[in-house]
């Protein structure tokens, strides 16, 4: 630019050889807050194990309420004193002492294996239960007191 046209925008060049003036707009610039980010990848997540399966072996005494198997799903059945919760979970109903059978599965007529069992194929299951002590017989008849 020169120095007419300097004086006509009412302008000033300052020491740094950089034009000011009344009549420039000011614009303002914006730098990055911070660094551009790079594409991501989906990393595997390194998740704690559920410590599923089966607590107590077969023989061992159990209480009342203690976990047999922690499961999801119905990879082991509820036996004879055993309940199961509602993730699939069992445990005893009654102290005792556990055993595992395998069994033939007879299932209820509303069952969607029901028809399965009825063409003649066997199913088997693994079934867990509580076999508890026998309770002794100290009573007495009402005609022996």
């Amino acid at each position: 630019m020169s120095a007419s046209m300097l004086r006509w925008a009412g302008g000033v060049l300052n020491k740094f050889n950089t034009f000011t003036g009344p009549l420039m707009s000011v614009t303002s610039t914006r730098n990055a807050s911070h660094k551009a980010a790079g594409a991501t990848r989906n990393k595997q997540k390194k998740t704690v194990k559920k410590n599923r399966g089966p607590k107590k072996m077969e023989g061992e005494w159990v209480n009342k309420g203690e976990i047999l198997v922690a499961q999801l799903g119905l990879r082991f059945w509820p036996g004879q004193n055993v309940g199961m919760g509602r993730d699939g979970t069992l445990y005893a109903l009654d102290s005792g002492h556990v055993i595992t059978s395998s069994e033939q599965l007879s299932p209820y007529p509303h069952s969607p294996l029901y028809e399965h069992v009825k063409e003649g194929n066997k199913i088997t299951k693994k079934f867990w239960h509580v076999i508890p002590l026998p309770q002794k017989q100290t009573f007495k008849l009402k005609s022996q007191v």
